[in-house]
Protein backbone atom coordinates (compact mmCIF):
# COMPACT_ATOMS: atom_id res chain seq x y z
CA UNK A 1 0.00 0.00 0.00
CA UNK A 2 1.47 3.36 -0.39
CA UNK A 3 1.44 6.12 1.83
CA UNK A 4 1.61 9.68 1.64
CA UNK A 5 5.60 10.85 2.48
CA UNK A 6 5.17 13.89 4.96
CA UNK A 7 7.99 15.88 4.81
CA UNK A 8 9.36 16.65 8.47
CA UNK A 9 7.76 19.85 9.13
CA UNK A 10 9.07 19.88 13.17
CA UNK A 11 12.70 21.48 11.64
CA UNK A 12 11.08 24.62 10.76
CA UNK A 13 9.17 25.49 14.33
CA UNK A 14 10.47 28.85 14.82
CA UNK A 15 11.84 30.10 17.92
CA UNK A 16 9.44 32.02 20.08
CA UNK A 17 11.19 35.37 19.04
CA UNK A 18 10.07 34.73 15.13
CA UNK A 19 7.08 32.99 16.31
CA UNK A 20 6.56 36.57 17.54
CA UNK A 21 7.71 38.65 15.07
CA UNK A 22 5.83 36.46 12.53
CA UNK A 23 2.51 37.01 14.32
CA UNK A 24 2.83 40.71 14.74
CA UNK A 25 3.42 40.82 11.22
CA UNK A 26 -0.19 38.95 10.49
CA UNK A 27 -1.48 41.39 13.16
CA UNK A 28 -0.38 44.56 11.34
CA UNK A 29 -2.16 42.42 7.91
CA UNK A 30 -5.11 41.49 9.70
CA UNK A 31 -5.51 45.16 11.31
CA UNK A 32 -5.27 46.78 7.84
CA UNK A 33 -7.28 44.61 5.80
CA UNK A 34 -9.67 42.29 7.82
CA UNK A 35 -11.14 45.48 10.41
CA UNK A 36 -12.41 48.02 7.61
CA UNK A 37 -14.09 44.72 5.67
CA UNK A 38 -15.74 43.24 8.90
CA UNK A 39 -17.13 47.04 10.00
CA UNK A 40 -17.97 47.73 6.25
CA UNK A 41 -20.01 43.77 6.08
CA UNK A 42 -21.45 44.46 9.98
CA UNK A 43 -22.68 48.46 8.77
CA UNK A 44 -21.03 49.93 12.00
CA UNK A 45 -19.41 53.12 12.17
CA UNK A 46 -17.37 52.96 15.69
CA UNK A 47 -16.79 49.77 17.64
CA UNK A 48 -16.05 49.49 21.72
CA UNK A 49 -14.46 47.20 23.13
CA UNK A 50 -13.18 47.13 26.53
CA UNK A 51 -11.07 44.60 28.91
CA UNK A 52 -9.80 44.49 32.35
CA UNK A 53 -7.34 43.54 34.00
CA UNK A 54 -7.56 38.86 34.32
CA UNK A 55 -10.86 39.13 32.75
CA UNK A 56 -10.35 40.02 28.86
CA UNK A 57 -12.49 39.85 26.39
CA UNK A 58 -11.65 37.14 24.44
CA UNK A 59 -10.92 39.25 21.22
CA UNK A 60 -8.79 41.33 22.88
CA UNK A 61 -5.85 39.02 22.48
CA UNK A 62 -6.39 39.10 18.59
CA UNK A 63 -6.09 42.95 18.37
CA UNK A 64 -2.79 43.24 20.26
CA UNK A 65 0.74 43.06 19.77
CA UNK A 66 2.69 39.95 21.32
CA UNK A 67 3.99 41.64 23.61
CA UNK A 68 0.86 42.44 25.19
CA UNK A 69 0.54 40.11 28.09
CA UNK A 70 -2.53 41.07 30.15
CA UNK A 71 -4.47 44.14 30.38
CA UNK A 72 -3.13 46.31 32.59
CA UNK A 73 -6.30 47.78 34.99
CA UNK A 74 -8.48 48.97 31.76
CA UNK A 75 -7.94 49.02 27.99
CA UNK A 76 -10.28 50.05 25.38
CA UNK A 77 -9.89 49.54 21.61
CA UNK A 78 -11.81 51.97 19.67
CA UNK A 79 -12.46 51.83 15.81
CA UNK A 80 -13.77 54.15 13.56
CA UNK A 81 -14.97 53.67 10.35
CA UNK A 82 -15.93 57.19 8.16
CA UNK A 83 -15.88 57.10 4.62
CA UNK A 84 -14.46 54.43 4.15
CA UNK A 85 -11.36 55.44 6.21
CA UNK A 86 -10.41 53.71 9.28
CA UNK A 87 -9.15 54.90 13.02
CA UNK A 88 -7.81 52.88 15.81
CA UNK A 89 -7.41 53.78 18.97
CA UNK A 90 -6.01 52.40 22.20
CA UNK A 91 -7.32 53.99 25.57
CA UNK A 92 -5.31 52.36 28.52
CA UNK A 93 -1.37 52.01 30.22
CA UNK A 94 1.16 51.96 27.39
CA UNK A 95 1.75 48.39 25.78
CA UNK A 96 5.56 48.12 24.29
CA UNK A 97 5.11 48.32 20.49
CA UNK A 98 1.08 49.57 20.61
CA UNK A 99 1.62 52.36 18.76
CA UNK A 100 2.47 50.42 15.44
CA UNK A 101 -0.96 49.58 15.43
CA UNK A 102 -3.28 52.25 17.39
CA UNK A 103 -3.27 55.97 17.85
CA UNK A 104 -2.82 56.19 21.56
CA UNK A 105 -4.38 58.48 22.82
CA UNK A 106 -4.78 58.79 26.49
CA UNK A 107 -3.10 61.05 28.72
CA UNK A 108 -3.23 59.87 32.22
CA UNK A 109 -1.90 63.31 33.45
CA UNK A 110 -4.73 64.87 32.40
CA UNK A 111 -7.97 62.89 32.20
CA UNK A 112 -9.37 59.21 33.20
CA UNK A 113 -9.56 56.44 30.76
CA UNK A 114 -13.60 56.77 31.00
CA UNK A 115 -13.33 60.31 30.34
CA UNK A 116 -10.86 59.42 27.60
CA UNK A 117 -13.54 57.63 25.76
CA UNK A 118 -16.23 59.97 26.31
CA UNK A 119 -14.88 63.10 24.81
CA UNK A 120 -13.27 60.85 21.87
CA UNK A 121 -17.10 59.47 21.22
CA UNK A 122 -18.48 62.95 21.54
CA UNK A 123 -15.67 64.27 18.75
CA UNK A 124 -16.65 61.64 16.99
CA UNK A 125 -20.07 61.49 17.20
CA UNK A 126 -21.16 57.81 15.59
CA UNK A 127 -24.09 56.87 14.29
CA UNK A 128 -23.58 53.57 15.32
CA UNK A 129 -21.61 52.25 18.59
CA UNK A 130 -20.84 48.35 18.63
CA UNK A 131 -20.54 46.48 21.86
CA UNK A 132 -19.44 42.80 22.47
CA UNK A 133 -22.57 41.72 23.37
CA UNK A 134 -24.11 38.19 21.62
CA UNK A 135 -26.38 35.63 22.26
CA UNK A 136 -25.48 32.83 19.75
CA UNK A 137 -21.79 34.00 19.48
CA UNK A 138 -19.63 33.21 22.76
CA UNK A 139 -16.57 35.29 21.17
CA UNK A 140 -18.76 38.11 20.55
CA UNK A 141 -20.03 38.19 24.06
CA UNK A 142 -16.72 39.09 25.78
CA UNK A 143 -18.52 42.85 27.36
CA UNK A 144 -18.88 41.81 31.12
CA UNK A 145 -22.54 43.37 32.74
CA UNK A 146 -20.65 45.77 34.64
CA UNK A 147 -18.56 47.23 32.01
CA UNK A 148 -21.65 47.74 30.03
CA UNK A 149 -23.27 49.37 32.76
CA UNK A 150 -20.29 51.50 33.11
CA UNK A 151 -20.10 52.69 29.67
CA UNK A 152 -23.85 53.64 29.40
CA UNK A 153 -23.19 55.45 32.58
CA UNK A 154 -20.37 57.18 31.45
CA UNK A 155 -21.54 57.91 27.67
CA UNK A 156 -25.30 58.62 28.41
CA UNK A 157 -27.77 59.64 25.70
CA UNK A 158 -28.14 60.34 22.88
CA UNK A 159 -25.34 57.73 23.09
CA UNK A 160 -26.90 54.54 24.51
CA UNK A 161 -29.60 54.37 22.33
CA UNK A 162 -26.91 53.45 19.60
CA UNK A 163 -25.32 50.68 20.78
CA UNK A 164 -25.83 47.72 19.05
CA UNK A 165 -24.22 44.12 18.79
CA UNK A 166 -20.86 44.13 17.08
CA UNK A 167 -21.22 40.07 16.35
CA UNK A 168 -21.36 40.19 12.37
CA UNK A 169 -17.95 42.06 12.24
CA UNK A 170 -16.73 39.34 15.18
CA UNK A 171 -17.36 36.76 13.37
CA UNK A 172 -15.99 38.07 9.82
CA UNK A 173 -13.12 39.02 12.26
CA UNK A 174 -12.52 35.08 13.63
CA UNK A 175 -13.53 33.72 9.90
CA UNK A 176 -11.45 35.67 7.39
CA UNK A 177 -7.99 34.83 6.88
CA UNK A 178 -5.52 37.18 5.68
CA UNK A 179 -3.09 35.96 2.73
CA UNK A 180 -0.08 34.95 5.00
CA UNK A 181 -2.65 32.98 7.04
CA UNK A 182 -3.42 31.05 4.29
CA UNK A 183 0.45 30.09 3.59
CA UNK A 184 0.80 29.40 7.16
CA UNK A 185 -1.85 26.95 7.44
CA UNK A 186 -0.93 24.03 4.99
CA UNK A 187 2.29 23.79 6.69
CA UNK A 188 0.49 23.66 9.86
CA UNK A 189 -2.05 21.10 8.61
CA UNK A 190 1.28 19.00 7.37
CA UNK A 191 2.33 19.39 10.82
CA UNK A 192 -0.86 17.87 12.59
CA UNK A 193 -0.64 15.22 9.88
CA UNK A 194 2.64 14.06 10.71
CA UNK A 195 2.50 13.97 14.65
CA UNK A 196 -0.53 11.98 13.79
CA UNK A 197 0.80 9.35 11.78
CA UNK A 198 3.78 9.13 14.23
CA UNK A 199 1.01 8.50 17.12
CA UNK A 200 -0.33 5.88 14.65
CA UNK A 201 2.82 3.79 14.16
CA UNK A 202 4.57 1.20 16.01
CA UNK A 203 6.76 3.77 17.22
CA UNK A 204 3.97 4.43 19.61
CA UNK A 205 1.73 1.37 19.16
CA UNK A 206 2.89 -1.98 20.23
CA UNK A 207 -0.39 -3.97 19.94
CA UNK A 208 -1.52 -6.27 23.13
CA UNK A 209 0.47 -3.58 24.93
CA UNK A 210 -0.67 -0.35 24.65
CA UNK A 211 -3.03 1.66 25.62
CA UNK A 212 -5.77 3.95 24.16
CA UNK A 213 -4.54 6.91 27.50
CA UNK A 214 -0.81 6.16 26.74
CA UNK A 215 -0.98 7.35 22.99
CA UNK A 216 -2.96 10.24 24.11
CA UNK A 217 0.08 11.06 26.57
CA UNK A 218 2.53 10.25 23.78
CA UNK A 219 0.80 12.77 21.72
CA UNK A 220 0.29 15.51 24.51
CA UNK A 221 3.98 15.21 25.46
CA UNK A 222 5.21 15.07 21.80
CA UNK A 223 3.36 18.80 20.95
CA UNK A 224 4.67 19.93 24.12
CA UNK A 225 8.41 18.86 23.08
CA UNK A 226 8.16 20.89 20.03
CA UNK A 227 7.26 23.85 21.54
CA UNK A 228 3.58 24.15 20.30
CA UNK A 229 -0.07 23.72 21.94
CA UNK A 230 -2.84 21.23 21.04
CA UNK A 231 -5.67 22.94 20.55
CA UNK A 232 -8.13 20.37 22.46
CA UNK A 233 -7.22 17.48 24.56
CA UNK A 234 -6.68 15.09 21.93
CA UNK A 235 -8.55 11.56 21.69
CA UNK A 236 -7.36 8.03 21.13
CA UNK A 237 -10.32 5.52 20.89
CA UNK A 238 -10.82 2.16 18.66
CA UNK A 239 -13.52 0.34 17.16
CA UNK A 240 -13.37 -3.29 17.37
CA UNK A 241 -15.08 -6.33 15.79
CA UNK A 242 -18.39 -7.66 17.77
CA UNK A 243 -17.93 -4.87 20.04
CA UNK A 244 -21.29 -2.79 20.50
CA UNK A 245 -19.67 0.28 21.39
CA UNK A 246 -18.62 2.71 18.11
CA UNK A 247 -16.06 4.24 19.72
CA UNK A 248 -14.14 2.19 22.86
CA UNK A 249 -11.91 4.34 24.90
CA UNK A 250 -10.20 3.34 28.19
CA UNK A 251 -8.74 -0.02 26.15
CA UNK A 252 -5.50 -1.71 25.31
CA UNK A 253 -4.81 -1.41 21.48
CA UNK A 254 -5.42 -5.08 20.22
CA UNK A 255 -5.04 -6.38 16.45
CA UNK A 256 -7.91 -6.42 14.45
CA UNK A 257 -8.45 -2.69 16.24
CA UNK A 258 -9.31 0.49 13.96
CA UNK A 259 -7.06 3.24 15.96
CA UNK A 260 -9.12 6.71 15.46
CA UNK A 261 -7.12 9.57 16.54
CA UNK A 262 -8.49 13.12 16.86
CA UNK A 263 -5.65 15.87 17.47
CA UNK A 264 -5.62 19.89 16.64
CA UNK A 265 -2.44 21.84 17.57
CA UNK A 266 -2.17 25.70 17.99
CA UNK A 267 0.71 27.48 16.51
CA UNK A 268 1.19 31.31 15.36
CA UNK A 269 -1.87 32.08 16.24
CA UNK A 270 -4.05 29.12 14.47
CA UNK A 271 -5.24 25.97 15.11
CA UNK A 272 -6.55 23.10 13.43
CA UNK A 273 -8.48 20.45 14.18
CA UNK A 274 -8.10 16.31 12.33
CA UNK A 275 -9.32 13.03 12.48
CA UNK A 276 -7.58 10.24 11.10
CA UNK A 277 -7.76 6.31 11.12
CA UNK A 278 -4.89 3.56 11.63
CA UNK A 279 -5.64 -0.58 11.73
CA UNK A 280 -3.84 -2.93 13.48
CA UNK A 281 -3.00 -5.70 11.28
CA UNK A 282 -3.49 -9.31 12.51
CA UNK A 283 -0.61 -11.81 12.19
CA UNK A 284 -2.00 -13.38 9.14
CA UNK A 285 -2.23 -9.69 6.87
CA UNK A 286 -0.51 -7.56 5.39
CA UNK A 287 -3.44 -4.99 5.01
CA UNK A 288 -6.12 -3.86 6.43
CA UNK A 289 -9.83 -6.35 5.04
CA UNK A 290 -11.14 -5.05 2.23
CA UNK A 291 -15.00 -3.96 3.39
CA UNK A 292 -12.79 -1.76 5.80
CA UNK A 293 -10.97 -0.11 2.93
CA UNK A 294 -14.28 0.33 0.72
CA UNK A 295 -15.95 1.82 4.13
CA UNK A 296 -12.73 4.76 4.00
CA UNK A 297 -12.73 5.02 0.66
CA UNK A 298 -16.78 6.22 0.93
CA UNK A 299 -15.78 8.64 3.44
CA UNK A 300 -13.48 10.23 0.60
CA UNK A 301 -16.31 10.22 -1.12
CA UNK A 302 -18.41 11.95 0.53
CA UNK A 303 -15.61 14.42 1.48
CA UNK A 304 -15.48 15.57 -2.32
CA UNK A 305 -19.24 15.60 -2.15
CA UNK A 306 -19.08 18.51 1.07
CA UNK A 307 -15.95 20.26 -0.86
CA UNK A 308 -18.52 20.73 -4.26
CA UNK A 309 -21.19 22.62 -1.84
CA UNK A 310 -19.12 24.49 0.07
CA UNK A 311 -18.78 27.72 -2.01
CA UNK A 312 -18.34 31.50 -0.75
CA UNK A 313 -21.60 32.95 0.00
CA UNK A 314 -23.56 29.88 0.69
CA UNK A 315 -24.61 29.36 4.44
CA UNK A 316 -23.93 26.55 6.83
CA UNK A 317 -27.23 25.31 6.32
CA UNK A 318 -27.28 24.93 3.33
CA UNK A 319 -24.14 23.04 2.33
CA UNK A 320 -25.21 20.39 5.26
CA UNK A 321 -28.52 19.81 3.40
CA UNK A 322 -27.00 19.43 -0.27
CA UNK A 323 -24.52 17.21 1.37
CA UNK A 324 -26.59 14.80 2.99
CA UNK A 325 -29.24 14.80 0.33
CA UNK A 326 -26.36 13.80 -2.22
CA UNK A 327 -25.15 11.38 -0.05
CA UNK A 328 -28.56 9.60 0.83
CA UNK A 329 -29.04 9.71 -3.33
CA UNK A 330 -25.81 7.18 -3.26
CA UNK A 331 -27.03 5.34 -0.29
CA UNK A 332 -24.28 6.74 1.48
CA UNK A 333 -24.94 6.67 5.52
CA UNK A 334 -22.97 9.91 6.22
CA UNK A 335 -23.43 12.53 9.19
CA UNK A 336 -21.89 15.73 8.92
CA UNK A 337 -20.74 18.13 11.83
CA UNK A 338 -18.05 20.84 9.94
CA UNK A 339 -17.14 24.16 11.28
CA UNK A 340 -14.65 26.59 10.77
CA UNK A 341 -10.90 26.52 12.07
CA UNK A 342 -9.02 29.84 12.90
CA UNK A 343 -7.73 30.90 16.27
CA UNK A 344 -9.87 28.38 17.70
CA UNK A 345 -10.35 24.78 16.72
CA UNK A 346 -14.08 25.31 16.61
CA UNK A 347 -14.06 28.58 14.99
CA UNK A 348 -17.23 31.52 14.80
CA UNK A 349 -18.26 31.05 11.31
CA UNK A 350 -20.77 29.21 9.49
CA UNK A 351 -22.14 25.79 11.26
CA UNK A 352 -22.63 22.74 8.78
CA UNK A 353 -24.44 20.56 10.71
CA UNK A 354 -23.78 19.15 14.58
CA UNK A 355 -22.53 15.41 16.00
CA UNK A 356 -25.99 15.20 18.17
CA UNK A 357 -28.26 17.79 15.73
CA UNK A 358 -28.44 16.44 12.10
CA UNK A 359 -30.66 19.40 10.56
CA UNK A 360 -31.20 23.07 10.33
CA UNK A 361 -29.05 25.07 13.17
CA UNK A 362 -30.32 28.15 14.39
CA UNK A 363 -28.73 31.11 13.79
CA UNK A 364 -24.90 29.78 13.81
CA UNK A 365 -26.25 27.53 10.85
CA UNK A 366 -27.45 30.89 8.43
CA UNK A 367 -23.71 32.51 8.95
CA UNK A 368 -22.16 32.30 5.32
CA UNK A 369 -18.70 30.77 3.67
CA UNK A 370 -16.50 34.22 3.06
CA UNK A 371 -13.40 33.70 0.20
CA UNK A 372 -10.22 33.15 2.17
CA UNK A 373 -11.07 31.27 5.52
CA UNK A 374 -10.32 27.64 6.45
CA UNK A 375 -12.89 24.85 7.77
CA UNK A 376 -12.15 21.21 9.26
CA UNK A 377 -14.71 18.96 7.43
CA UNK A 378 -15.77 16.74 10.17
CA UNK A 379 -18.18 13.78 9.28
CA UNK A 380 -18.61 10.03 9.62
CA UNK A 381 -19.90 7.56 7.68
CA UNK A 382 -21.29 4.07 8.47
CA UNK A 383 -21.34 0.91 6.79
CA UNK A 384 -22.08 -2.63 6.55
CA UNK A 385 -18.58 -4.40 6.57
CA UNK A 386 -18.59 -8.01 5.45
CA UNK A 387 -15.67 -9.27 7.42
CA UNK A 388 -16.71 -8.41 10.91
CA UNK A 389 -20.39 -9.08 10.16
CA UNK A 390 -21.26 -6.00 11.50
CA UNK A 391 -21.35 -2.34 10.60
CA UNK A 392 -18.87 0.11 11.79
CA UNK A 393 -18.18 3.81 11.20
CA UNK A 394 -15.32 5.53 10.18
CA UNK A 395 -14.50 8.55 11.42
CA UNK A 396 -12.67 11.44 9.36
CA UNK A 397 -11.59 15.29 9.73
CA UNK A 398 -9.60 17.28 7.29
CA UNK A 399 -8.84 20.75 7.30
CA UNK A 400 -9.83 22.55 4.05
CA UNK A 401 -9.07 26.28 3.19
CA UNK A 402 -12.05 28.29 0.76
CA UNK A 403 -8.91 30.03 -1.09
CA UNK A 404 -9.22 32.42 -4.43
CA UNK A 405 -13.09 31.15 -4.43
CA UNK A 406 -12.12 27.45 -4.97
CA UNK A 407 -12.09 24.64 -1.86
CA UNK A 408 -8.75 23.14 -1.51
CA UNK A 409 -7.71 20.35 1.07
CA UNK A 410 -4.78 21.69 3.25
CA UNK A 411 -3.14 18.15 3.11
CA UNK A 412 -5.16 15.54 1.34
CA UNK A 413 -7.67 13.24 2.35
CA UNK A 414 -6.80 10.21 3.92
CA UNK A 415 -7.02 6.86 1.73
CA UNK A 416 -5.63 4.46 3.10
CA UNK A 417 -5.24 3.41 6.61
CA UNK A 418 -2.14 3.78 8.20
CA UNK A 419 -1.11 0.44 9.00
CA UNK A 420 0.25 -0.90 12.44
CA UNK A 421 1.96 -3.92 12.36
Amino acid sequence: MVQRNLVDRTKAILPLEKRDQLQDELLAERLNAIIKEAMIKAELNCWIIVSREYNEDPITRTLTPSKHDETRRIGMIVFHLESEVLTRYWIGLPIPTIENYYSSIWDRKKETEWECLKNLIERLNPETIALNQSEHVPVADGLTSSLFWKLSDVLGEPYTSRFCSSEAAVVHWYLKRSEQEMKVYPYLTDLTQLITRQALSNEVIVPGVTTCEEVVKWMRQKVLDLGLETSFYPTIDVQRQGEKVDRLSGTTIQPGDIVHSDLGLTYLGLSTDMQQLGYVLRPDQSDAPEGLKALLLKGKKFADYVMEEIKPGRSGNDIFEKSIDRAKAENIQAMLYSHPIGVHCHESGPTIGMFDRQERIPHKGEFRVVNQSAYALEFNVKDYVPEWGQETYAFLEQPVAVYENEVVYLAPMQENFYLIR
